[in-house]
């Protein structure tokens, strides 16, 4: 089994802990207004309510609460039956499970899951009562994180997306020996943490668009072409690896091409005709990645 890199998060460590703690604090002080009892459902999901993009979070949010209103209609439905537990929480779970994935929301099943069992294992008076005060701790979850995510992050993009740019930039340069002696595997972590990033930068430059930051939105679209362009590095690193893999002659080329990635000079190394192509566009690629 070839050994895998795995990247770790772009993220801001200590950033990200500001924001949840925040959220939480706020999440607090909205149940204390509202007088809702259910703090730990609140200041859980306004964890999960926290993004780098306004955006995002605004998505997250609304996952939450359809996932959330799903599982509480399934676990009221039942409870209203008097179903017993060990039938009620699996068929209303089960229930809340495939009403998100009809809805396309499939990301919102663990909450639907905990929604549902929540009505009935964790009752608050009768059904009704536990769905209002469930649906009262999401609703209040979501507004902590849109708000910590607006005024924590919602001004930051151009340093939170520079950060992170140079970060994966500096994953994909390590990477790209790895990538041609042992191909996508050998890259794993890598190519999920571009997806990640490359998603962001959507969620982001769309924002941008209907918030009317014109000059901030397009700085935001060339970092979403300079992520693109380490993700054709990376591409043709591996591109060589298949090309050594079935053709034994070229794979000298390819480990001295890959030993010259491992410390770049001015001259990349002569390699095989067969595979001067792509090896050409990979060094040509290589330059092209951001500082």
């Amino acid at each position: 089994m070839r050994p895998t890199l795995v990247a770790p998060g772009l993220g801001n460590p200590w950033f990200l802990t500001l924001k949840a703690a925040l959220a939480t604090l706020l999440a607090l002080l909205l149940d204390g207004l509202t007088g809702n009892p259910d703090s730990v459902s609140s200041t859980f999901i306004a964890v999960l309510c926290v993004s780098p993009t306004v955006l995002m979070g605004l998505r997250r949010a609304l996952t939450q609460m359809v996932g959330s209103v799903a599982g509480g209609l399934w676990g009221a439905g039942l409870a209203a039956l008097g179903a017993p537990l060990l039938v009620g929480v699996p068929a209303a779970v089960g229930g809340a499970l495939l009403t998100t994935f009809a809805l396309r929301l499939g990301t919102a099943y663990p909450v639907a899951a905990f929604s549902a069992l929540f009505l009935q294992a964790v009752p608050r008076g009768g059904p009704v009562e536990t769905l209002e005060v469930r649906l009262l701790a999401v609703a209040t979850a979501a507004v902590s994180g849109f708000l910590v995510n607006v005024l924590v992050s919602g001004g930051a993009y151009r340093g939170i997306f520079g950060r992170r740019l140079v970060k994966a930039t500096g994953l994909v340069r390590a990477a790209l020996p790895r990538a041609a002696r042992g191909g996508p595997d050998a890259v794993a972590g890598v190519w999920s943490t571009l997806a990640t990033l490359e998603g962001e930068l959507d969620l982001a430059v769309e924002e941008l668009g209907w918030r009317g930051r014109a000059e901030l939105r397009a700085r935001l679209e060339g970092h979403r072409r300079a992520a693109a362009g380490l993700r054709e590095a990376l591409h043709l690193a591996c591109e060589l690896y298949y090309l050594a893999r079935e053709d034994g002659g070229t794979a000298q080329g390819v480990a001295d091409l890959a030993a010259w990635l491992d410390a770049p000079g001015e001259a990349p190394p002569a390699v095989p005709e067969s595979i001067a192509g792509p090896a050409d566009r990979l060094v040509e690629a290589l330059w092209r990645l951001p500082d």
